[in-house]
Order: C-alpha cells, then structure tokens, then sequence
C-alpha cells in the first residue's frame, strides 16, 4: 500500500475520534461494568432485588389485647368486636398491673372460634328441622284431601250415586236374564217376519244361525264378566 493512502486512513480515523470526544464532553469511555448503570455520564449501581420470603412470626403470643389487636386476629373490626363483647361471646379483663380492660388472647380467639362452631351446628340442626316439617306438612295436607275424597264418597253413597256392590251383581243378573230370554226370541220373531220373503227351509237355517250366534255372544259376555270378578279372600 502507498504512503499517501495509508497517512489518509490515519487522518480520517484521527477526525473521527475527536468528532466522538466533543460529542460525549470528553474521552469515550469503555462499556459499562456488570452491575453499573451509566447515564448522562454518572454510574449508578442497581438496587439488590428483595427476598419474597415471607416472614415468620416467632416467640409467644401476648397475653393480653386490646380490641383493635383483636379485630385483627379474628379478622373483623374493632365494631364488631366490642358487638360481640356487649352480646356476651368475648369478655374483657383488668390486668393485673390495673388499667383498662382487655382481651385474653388465647382465650378470646378460642371463645370465638367456639361460637362459629354453635353457629353453624345450629344453622345444620335448623335446616333438618324444616325439612321435618316440611314432610309433616305435605302429610297432613294429603291426609286432608284423602278424608275429603272419603266424605265426598260417603255423600256420593247416601245420596244413591252409589250401589253397594251385592246389590249391583243382583241387579246386573237380573238384567242378564231379563235380556237373555229377550234376545232369545229374536229368531222366532225374524221367522215370522220372514215368512212371506222366503221358503221355510231357508226361513228354518236362518233361524239356526241367528240363535247360534247370539248364545255364542251371551256365552263369552257371561265368562267376561266371571273373569272380571275379584277372587273372595280365603278363611
């Protein structure tokens, strides 16, 4: 490579250099350390990240509370709390060293763990009861319509809607007789009718036949009714 060229490299590199120093108010300083932030030509050091551990509470519970420590045990608020004081469920006490009453810790929190406990056990003892007596209820409602269909019946029956059914096989006997001997004489009276239509043989046939099928209709109407019949119970 020639002189000229190499001494022109130079120059331009030069020239670049001092362009980059009066931008940046200075010499141009190396890249930023791991751990170091630089702006506007100051380093910072970034902040250590906080543990997510959670803290553990040690050592021994106080003895005694005031309301507010109370509430924020049991999760509720200092209102409620003095409620459940005024209704009975936490008591306060003079400590011995004297001054204004005070909760018992322990003995706060258990009383008040106790009368969720009732609570609830009254609440599932409340439930049952009422579906008890829903049950009583839905029984006594169809015992009352049954013994309103049992009054209807017996008003039905005094006023000869109903028969007793001895006398309704008596009385539909007597109509089977009665339209047994009826229908009997039908073929006869057809003859008769017959007699100046067609010749006696054919007369005679006809007679046969319409007897025949009406003791066949009779017969199964009769087994009908036989079968229909409930058995008597054995003594």
């Amino acid at each position: 490579m020639r002189p000229e060229k190499i001494q022109r490299k130079r120059g331009q590199k030069n020239e670049i250099h001092h362009q980059a120093e009066s931008e940046t108010g200075g010499a141009i300083r190396p890249a930023a350390e791991k751990g170091v932030l630089q702006v506007a030509g100051t380093t910072k050091k970034t902040a250590p990240k906080r543990s997510t551990t959670p803290a553990v509470l040690t050592g021994t519970v106080p003895e005694w509370a005031n309301s507010t420590a109370i509430a924020q045990l049991l999760g509720k608020t200092t209102r409620r709390v003095q409620q459940l004081t005024q209704d009975g469920i936490l008591e306060t006490e003079v400590p011995p060293g004297g001054g204004a009453r005070k909760y018992r810790t322990c003995e706060t929190i258990q009383r008040y763990i106790a009368h969720v406990e009732q609570k609830a056990q009254e609440i599932g003892e409340g439930g049952r009861l009422a579906e008890l007596n829903l049950k009583k209820l839905e029984a006594e409602v169809a015992l009352k319509e049954s013994q309103g269909s049992l009054h209807r019946l017996k008003t039905a029956i005094a006023e000869g809607k109903y028969l007793p059914a001895e006398q309704a096989t008596e009385e539909l006997a007597e109509f089977m007789a009665a339209f047994q001997k009826f229908a009997m004489t039908i073929p006869a009276r057809m003859a008769g009718a017959m007699s100046g239509y067609a010749d006696a043989i054919t007369i005679r046939n006809a007679q046969k036949a319409i007897r025949k099928e009406l003791e066949t209709m009779l017969t199964a109407y009769v087994d009908a009714m036989q079968a229909e019949d409930p058995p008597e119970a054995a003594p």
